[in-house]
């Protein structure tokens, strides 16, 4: 899953540095030098051009979200998120960079982009010009835009990432939507109605792992995964006919969700923020790193929502 932004000729010659030489990916460049969002380079292979972009599963890097109880709206960044070691942005201080935010459903679509829904159904957009460092810099002032009605009575709500957002009914359909106007807050759609792609989705516990990965946990707290192959366009098409792929047991957790690229983070009943990597996300693999021991990486994670 990568986001891809085209430009003019002037535009590119504008907006980013140029150089030629050789080398690996790794030794190309980034758009002012800041993040790579898409980078071209001549590979060692004479002749062979190859363009490739920034996963939207490591947009985020790290970032978490929390709504507390006062309903203030608190930044994390997790700077360990890749290894699960203890090290965080702004010595693990949170940055408080809203009020007011007591919404039915809160779900990140990555880029900045919060999606939440009011206890009236409404579907409203955000955009955090600061996520990448916990700055107060919203888009459009920090507004909602308001993009949709009647999303209130979904059991579940989470992003696929690049406006894809899937919802879970109360007799346990599964639904795919396109937010087309995702980057810009816009209230256009892929298509007028949702694209059922699922049914029999009664699970405790939904979220997202990017790619069309799905985890779910079961009553009886297994992990399971599975692959929507039709998370761009809608289509109920499915890794491995559908079936899950049973990944974990024991999954107890207050909360769980992903901070991208197979890692999950989860909450305890003691308030403990822990740290796990699926490192068979892809393929559905039950493989992890630290042979799926938790790395503990925070105290005191009582908050109302987390994203």
């Amino acid at each position: 899953m990568g986001v891809r932004y085209q430009l003019s000729y002037d535009e590119f010659q504008d907006q980013w540095n140029w150089s030629v030489g050789r080398g690996f990916a790794s030794e190309s460049l980034s758009r002012n030098g800041v993040q790579a969002k898409t980078m071209i380079w001549v590979d060692r292979a004479a002749g062979s051009t190859t363009d490739s972009t920034t996963p939207t599963n490591s947009l985020n890097a790290g970032v978490i979200y929390a709504v507390n109880s006062d309903n203030q709206l608190l930044w994390y960044q997790h700077t360990g998120w890749q290894d699960g070691s203890r090290s965080w942005a702004a010595s693990g201080e949170a940055q408080q960079v809203g009020n007011g935010w007591n919404f039915k459903h809160l779900f990140s679509g990555g880029d900045g982009v919060i999606y939440a829904v009011t206890v009236d159904g409404d579907l409203l957009w955000y955009k955090h010009t600061g996520f990448q460092n916990g700055s107060r810099s919203w888009a459009v002032g920090g507004e909602a835009q308001k993009i949709g009605n009647g999303w209130g009575n979904f059991k579940h709500l989470f992003s696929g990432g690049n406006g894809v957002i899937y919802a879970v009914t109360s007799d346990n359909r599964l639904l795919w939507y396109k937010h087309t106007g995702w980057q810009d807050g816009s209230a256009s759609w892929a298509t007028r109605e949702a694209q059922q792609i699922g049914n029999g989705w009664n699970f405790r516990q939904l979220f997202s792992g990017g790619d069309g990965v799905i985890y779910a946990v079961t009553s009886d707290n297994r992990l399971l995964w599975y692959r929507h192959t039709g998370w761009q366009d809608g289509s109920a098409s499915w890794a491995v006919r559908g079936e899950a792929q049973q990944i974990g047991n024991g999954w107890n957790f207050r909360q769980l969700f992903s901070g991208g690229d197979g890692v999950i983070y989860a909450v305890n009943s003691d308030n403990q923020l822990l740290w796990y990597k699926h490192t068979g996300w892809q393929d559905g693999s039950a493989s992890w790193a630290a042979s799926g021991a938790a790395q503990q990486i925070g105290n005191g994670w009582n908050f109302r929502q987390l994203f």
